[in-house]
């Protein structure tokens, strides 16, 4: 009796070390399988590219001022409008999705590409050396030069040479003043550009060195000076080329980026866009011509 009850037992124990062993393997294989899914995910996550998040999120995040027209700013109705807006309405829509604009401090809105923030910033980036370590830039989509302007009814400047000898109206720690001396030019300091417009139209100085869209914002503001200055040349290697910043490593969104503004350019909407907000085509470099 005693033999067939251990005999028994034994069978017990062997069926109970069976099934935990076997309770043991399914979770063992379980824990390998979700490891494996894991695995995969994190691995698809990985070779996922900006353009694909860009695709499956259905719209394109675009960090802007918001507060530098005619860039990007509000209008008197508090809409977010401007050249940069127009301009990443119309990128969007090439790309297939909608654009979604979140507003920064300039001094943020790359950060906000590290950060992943946004998928891109538009508001007037000119690509530099530093910003270049940092960023893949798309194809220019504007150029801002700084041109010499002068009263309308003043034809003796045409070129550096003519400057020697005339006045400026300027800031006294505007970047350009050493060239304007090599010149010979005297300068005139002032705080803002529109005195120094002021003074240049009273005739007390002889020209300002100045840009297109502050040119323009100071006309919008005094309709009474248009058609009182003119440009007379633009002012050597003083180009700013602004095009569209992405993180490095992301060619498919930036190949993205290039075609849907060659479309653009070739469609005339990038100049349209350009002589809306600035008064002339400034999609191409000054010195092309």
């Amino acid at each position: 009796m005693k033999n067939v009850l251990k005999k028994a037992g034994a069978a017990v124990l062997a069926l109970t070390l069976t099934a935990a062993l076997a309770g043991c393997g399914s979770s063992a294989s379980s824990a390998a399988a979700s490891s494996d899914t894991a695995a995969a995910s994190t691995a698809d996550t990985a070779d996922e590219t900006e353009l694909d998040k860009v695709k499956a999120a259905g719209k394109l995040v675009v960090g802007v001022e918001g507060t530098y027209p005619p860039f990007t700013y509000h209008d008197d109705n508090g809409e977010l409008t401007g050249l940069d807006i127009e301009l990443g309405k119309a990128l969007a829509d090439k790309l297939g999705v909608e654009v979604e604009f979140q507003e920064a401090a300039w001094d943020s809105l790359l950060i906000g590409i590290d950060t992943e923030r946004f998928d891109t910033v538009i508001n007037s980036v000119s690509i530099t050396d530093e910003r270049a370590e940092k960023y893949d830039f798309s194809d220019p989509y504007y150029y801002e030069a700084r041109r010499v302007v002068v009263r309308a009814d003043d034809d003796s400047i045409h070129g550096p040479e003519d400057l020697n000898g005339k006045k400026i109206a300027t800031n006294t720690t505007n970047a350009f003043i050493p060239w304007y001396e090599e010149q010979g030019v005297e300068v005139v300091g002032v705080d803002t550009s529109g005195e120094a417009i002021d003074l240049l139209l009273s005739g007390r100085v002889d020209f300002v060195g100045i840009n297109v869209p502050v040119l323009n914002a100071y006309l919008q503001e005094h309709p009474d000076a248009a058609g009182k200055v003119k440009e007379a040349f633009v002012i050597p290697n003083s180009e700013d080329v602004i095009a569209i910043p992405v993180r490095k490593g992301e060619p498919e969104f930036l190949d993205a980026i290039n075609a849907a503004l060659a479309e653009l350019r070739e469609e005339g909407t990038l100049k349209e866009i350009s002589e809306k907000y600035l008064g002339g085509d400034y999609t191409n470099s000054a010195y092309s011509n």
